[in-house]
Protein backbone atom coordinates (compact mmCIF):
# COMPACT_ATOMS: atom_id res chain seq x y z
CA UNK A 1 0.00 0.00 0.00
CA UNK A 2 1.63 3.15 -1.15
CA UNK A 3 1.05 5.70 1.98
CA UNK A 4 1.57 9.86 0.39
CA UNK A 5 4.10 11.85 2.19
CA UNK A 6 2.78 12.93 5.33
CA UNK A 7 3.84 16.83 7.14
CA UNK A 8 5.38 16.67 10.82
CA UNK A 9 2.89 17.55 13.42
CA UNK A 10 -0.11 17.38 10.57
CA UNK A 11 -3.15 15.55 11.95
CA UNK A 12 -3.79 12.48 9.13
CA UNK A 13 -6.36 9.66 8.03
CA UNK A 14 -5.48 6.23 6.59
CA UNK A 15 -8.09 4.45 5.23
CA UNK A 16 -7.22 0.33 4.28
CA UNK A 17 -9.44 -2.09 2.75
CA UNK A 18 -8.52 -5.84 3.84
CA UNK A 19 -11.66 -7.45 1.87
CA UNK A 20 -13.16 -9.51 4.63
CA UNK A 21 -15.64 -9.40 7.37
CA UNK A 22 -13.62 -7.98 10.54
CA UNK A 23 -16.53 -8.12 12.89
CA UNK A 24 -15.09 -8.16 16.52
CA UNK A 25 -11.75 -7.55 15.40
CA UNK A 26 -9.40 -6.20 17.20
CA UNK A 27 -7.00 -3.60 14.71
CA UNK A 28 -3.80 -2.18 16.60
CA UNK A 29 -1.42 0.46 14.56
CA UNK A 30 1.90 1.56 15.37
CA UNK A 31 4.14 4.42 13.67
CA UNK A 32 7.80 4.61 14.70
CA UNK A 33 11.49 5.04 13.82
CA UNK A 34 14.15 5.00 15.99
CA UNK A 35 13.05 7.29 19.05
CA UNK A 36 9.47 7.47 18.67
CA UNK A 37 6.25 6.04 18.42
CA UNK A 38 2.80 6.18 18.08
CA UNK A 39 0.18 3.26 19.22
CA UNK A 40 -3.38 3.27 18.12
CA UNK A 41 -5.57 0.48 18.27
CA UNK A 42 -9.57 0.38 17.97
CA UNK A 43 -12.01 -0.12 20.67
CA UNK A 44 -12.07 -3.40 21.57
CA UNK A 45 -8.27 -3.42 21.71
CA UNK A 46 -7.88 -0.85 24.18
CA UNK A 47 -8.13 2.19 22.33
CA UNK A 48 -11.12 4.10 20.67
CA UNK A 49 -12.89 5.33 17.65
CA UNK A 50 -11.40 8.53 17.62
CA UNK A 51 -7.83 6.27 16.65
CA UNK A 52 -9.36 3.50 14.84
CA UNK A 53 -12.65 3.89 13.31
CA UNK A 54 -14.59 0.86 11.63
CA UNK A 55 -16.01 2.50 7.74
CA UNK A 56 -17.49 -0.77 6.58
CA UNK A 57 -17.37 -4.00 8.79
CA UNK A 58 -18.48 -6.46 5.88
CA UNK A 59 -15.55 -5.37 3.94
CA UNK A 60 -12.59 -4.95 6.27
CA UNK A 61 -12.89 -0.73 5.85
CA UNK A 62 -11.60 1.11 8.45
CA UNK A 63 -9.74 4.30 9.00
CA UNK A 64 -6.78 4.77 11.22
CA UNK A 65 -6.84 8.30 12.53
CA UNK A 66 -3.56 10.24 13.39
CA UNK A 67 -4.28 13.50 15.69
CA UNK A 68 -1.98 16.61 15.04
CA UNK A 69 1.06 17.01 17.11
CA UNK A 70 1.72 13.22 17.23
CA UNK A 71 4.50 13.13 14.82
CA UNK A 72 6.10 16.59 14.91
CA UNK A 73 9.59 14.66 16.28
CA UNK A 74 9.60 12.03 13.74
CA UNK A 75 12.15 11.44 11.19
CA UNK A 76 12.05 11.91 7.63
CA UNK A 77 11.69 8.04 6.99
CA UNK A 78 9.34 6.46 9.74
CA UNK A 79 7.88 2.69 9.62
CA UNK A 80 3.96 2.19 9.85
CA UNK A 81 2.71 -1.45 11.13
CA UNK A 82 -0.92 -2.38 10.92
CA UNK A 83 -2.58 -5.69 12.35
CA UNK A 84 -5.76 -7.46 12.99
CA UNK A 85 -6.64 -9.97 15.53
CA UNK A 86 -9.19 -12.16 14.36
CA UNK A 87 -12.21 -13.17 17.37
CA UNK A 88 -12.66 -16.57 16.80
CA UNK A 89 -10.95 -19.35 18.74
CA UNK A 90 -8.09 -19.66 18.55
CA UNK A 91 -7.67 -16.25 17.65
CA UNK A 92 -5.55 -15.80 14.35
CA UNK A 93 -3.10 -12.17 14.04
CA UNK A 94 -1.65 -10.89 11.15
CA UNK A 95 0.10 -7.51 9.59
CA UNK A 96 -2.14 -6.31 7.15
CA UNK A 97 0.49 -3.60 6.26
CA UNK A 98 3.85 -3.10 6.92
CA UNK A 99 5.90 0.30 5.52
CA UNK A 100 7.65 3.36 5.13
CA UNK A 101 5.81 6.42 5.97
CA UNK A 102 7.56 9.76 5.31
CA UNK A 103 7.44 13.13 6.58
CA UNK A 104 8.14 16.40 5.56
CA UNK A 105 8.86 19.48 7.77
CA UNK A 106 5.67 21.91 8.26
CA UNK A 107 6.25 25.53 7.23
CA UNK A 108 3.72 27.30 9.15
CA UNK A 109 4.03 26.96 13.01
CA UNK A 110 2.34 30.21 13.57
CA UNK A 111 -1.40 30.36 15.39
CA UNK A 112 -1.64 33.86 13.64
CA UNK A 113 0.06 36.17 11.57
CA UNK A 114 1.81 38.52 13.31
Amino acid sequence: MFIPTKTKGDSFDITITIGEDITNWKIRCEIYDSTHKIQLASANSGGSNDEIEIIVITQGKFQIHVAKNLTTNFKDKSNIEVEVETDDSPSKKYTVIQEEIRFKNERINWDTPE
